[in-house]
């Protein structure tokens, strides 16, 4: 076999094995470990996959954290959820060739009328606002996840970042009081802290007025890499999306999203003792 040959099939073998991870994420939303890997890729050993994960770490598709975790990198592609698309199929197959978009093809409208004949009509209201704001908020989730990559961070780690940035110069607060600057709850907040310390993005300084007492601060580097960030947003349509709206539109939003929060966290307390928030 001549080496263009043997090349091409190598090149071959690393897209099939890509293609695999990341539809593997897709549905997961993990990056296995190096058993895993062999196991996903058919390989025989550990070594094996260790060798194509280096080529995918040179790709840019894969990363390290610095807790030696595989992380999907800037040129990994965050795929949907496929099981998540499985009730849209017959509805879309529905539509024959000449159809040309006549039929609303958006899957949520005819579950809609599907729901409308077995269930109480309170309900196929909530089912349709609700759906809807899942089906945005996996999708939105799903860019953030990916714009974070860019830095080596995940979505929760860019939150900490900024809320170190809000905190107001020189950017240091104590860790205990930083989660009041959160905007959603974030778990795991010391790992994190110790991760972005690693990376040189934020950084333990005496707390002056206790000497047993430290805070954290956001580091030049870490600010650096928050504004590279709110540059990529400035044309990232999952931010910018409610700039399309009207200002009717956008305070009806606005509004609305107030009352279902206050709604939902008020029935949200009694469950946080038995559910934990989610890690982002």
């Amino acid at each position: 076999m001549t080496g263009r040959a043997r090349t091409g099939e190598g090149r071959r073998d690393l897209e099939a094995c890509r293609a695999a991870l990341e539809a593997h994420y897709a549905v997961h939303r993990t990056i296995p470990s190096m058993a895993g890997l062999a196991r996903l890729w058919d390989y025989a050993s550990k070594s094996s996959a260790s060798r194509l994960v280096d080529q995918l770490i040179e790709a840019g598709v894969l990363l390290w954290s610095t807790d030696r975790r595989l992380a999907p990198g800037s040129a990994f592609r965050i795929l949907p959820d496929p099981q998540a698309q499985v009730s849209d199929a017959p509805y879309l197959n529905d539509m024959g060739p000449n159809d040309n978009g006549r039929h609303n093809p958006d899957p949520l409208q005819a579950a809609l009328a599907a729901w409308a004949t077995d269930y109480d009509p309170v309900l196929v209201r909530a089912y349709s606002v609700t759906t809807r704001l899942l089906r945005l908020a996996r999708s939105m989730e799903r860019h953030m996840t990916q714009s974070a990559a860019r830095e080596g961070l995940t979505s929760g780690d860019v939150l900490l970042l900024d809320a170190l940035y809000r905190v107001g110069p020189p950017h240091r607060i104590a860790p205990t009081a930083l989660k009041h600057y959160f905007l959603m709850s974030l778990a795991g907040v010391a790992k994190r802290v110790d991760r972005l310390e690693a990376l040189g993005f934020i950084r333990r300084v005496p707390n002056p007025d206790d000497r047993r007492g430290l805070f954290i601060e956001l580091t030049h580097a870490g600010r650096a890499a928050l504004t590279r960030l709110v540059a990529v947003d400035r044309t990232a349509p999952h931010i910018l999306w409610p700039t399309m709206l009207s200002d009717r539109q956008y305070q009806a939003m606005i509004e609305s999203l107030t009352v279902a929060e206050a709604v939902v966290a008020a029935a949200d307390k009694n469950d946080r003792s038995e559910f934990p928030p989610p890690d982002m």
